[in-house]
């Protein structure tokens, strides 16, 4: 079983994307009132939601997709979508306006080229 213990680090993977962004579901706190490492917004001791993997973290609050099947969850992965282009360098904004953020999105611009495809361009 794999454990993702989300701690008040507020940018897990370092690529300048904030974790309440990309795995949270909610907003973080902040604040660890037990302290035991675990943010109070999603702490299932004060959420009393669900936690069926022990982890003490609220199910119902973390989003822990791996679009690009890497096995790596979004909030764990410098490159999300896979597509060669860090998430640092391709941001949480949306270029073509389709409601994905460019760190998820295989064609950023919407002009039918993979961002894999232009990758060459972006890091020079």
């Amino acid at each position: 079983m794999t454990v993702f213990l989300i701690i008040l680090d507020l940018d897990s993977d370092g690529d300048g994307i904030n974790d309440s962004q990309e795995q949270v579901l909610i907003i973080l706190s902040g604040v660890d009132s037990d302290n035991d490492g675990i943010d109070d917004a999603i702490d299932v001791d004060f959420t009393l939601g669900t936690d069926a993997n022990g982890d003490g973290i609220d199910d119902n609050s973390l989003d822990l997709l791996d679009i690009d099947g890497d096995g790596v969850p979004n909030f764990r992965d410098i490159d999300s979508d896979g597509d060669g282009i860090n998430d640092a360098t391709e941001g949480n904004v949306d270029t073509d306006g389709d409601g994905i953020p460019d760190y998820k999105d295989i064609d950023s611009d919407g002009d039918g080229v993979p961002d894999s495809q232009r990758k060459w361009r972006l890091q020079q």
